[in-house]
Formats: C-alpha cells, sequence, structure tokens
C-alpha cells in the first residue's frame, strides 16, 4: 500500500518536502490557494546565510540548509535552481567595535564557517557609508 500524502503549499518549502515524498515512494498531491511559489516565498531574501549567526541551533540548521541545497542542485541538474554561492560581509560600525566582531569572527570559524578578514572593504563594497 502506498502511503498518500498531501502537501499545503506550493512554495519552496512545500516543493523540497513533496520532492523527498515522491522520492521516499509516496503518492504526493501538492495544494496552494494561489499560484506556485507565489506566497511567502515570492516574499523572502531566498538566503542561506551564515555570516550573522552566533554559533549553536541556528548557525547549525543554516549550514545543515546549504548542505541540502548543494546536495539538491546536484541531483537535480545546475539549471534547476538559482542557487549563487556567495559570503556576506559584516562590517564593525567603529573602530570600538571591532575586538566585539573579531571576537563573534573566530566563534563563528571555530564552529566551521570560512572567515576571512579583511581591510579593503571599499574594494569590495564601494557604496559603504
Amino acid at each position: 500500500m502506498t502511503l498518500k500524502v498531501v502537501v499545503v503549499g506550493a512554495g519552496v518549502v512545500g516543493a523540497a518536502c513533496a520532492f523527498h515524498a515522491v522520492s521516499a515512494g509516496m503518492d504526493v498531491t501538492v495544494t496552494d490557494r494561489g499560484p506556485v511559489g507565489a506566497g511567502t516565498t515570492s516574499r523572502g531574501e531566498g538566503n542561506v546565510l551564515l555570516s550573522d549567526k552566533e554559533p549553536g541551533p541556528e548557525l547549525a540548521l543554516a549550514h545543515l540548509s546549504r548542505t541540502l541545497w548543494d546536495e539538491a542542485g546536484r541531483e537535480l541538474g545546475p539549471d534547476s535552481l538559482e542557487l549563487e554561492a556567495k559570503g556576506g560581509l559584516v562590517v564593525a560600525d567603529g573602530v570600538e567595535n571591532l575586538a566585539a566582531l573579531q571576537e563573534f569572527a573566530a566563534r563563528q570559524e571555530a564552529a566551521g564557517v570560512r572567515v576571512e578578514q579583511v581591510d579593503r572593504v571599499r574594494d569590495l563594497e564601494p557604496h559603504l557609508a
């Protein structure tokens, strides 16, 4: 007997749930009150951001999310996802806050985030005030 599943929501989360349920051999129906991807998915930034998170559950979830996106891209093919891997820029808003930011960066690096301290910020972000 095949398990029947109804996924409510045809955005990125609903689509991922449906994909994995079908991959597990389930009979899946996806329903949404509007067009595919027109709800919450259409209003989000779509970032999997690591650079703003303290080590802990939220950073661990972001790491897992990034890994799952990479796996999905490999599994579905190079043109299947709009996925662009890029870093984030976290800026100390004054010399007095630099030490705290460096400590934060050290905690992130210890938790597996790739960290690079730069002093050429104008080259990276010329419009930064």
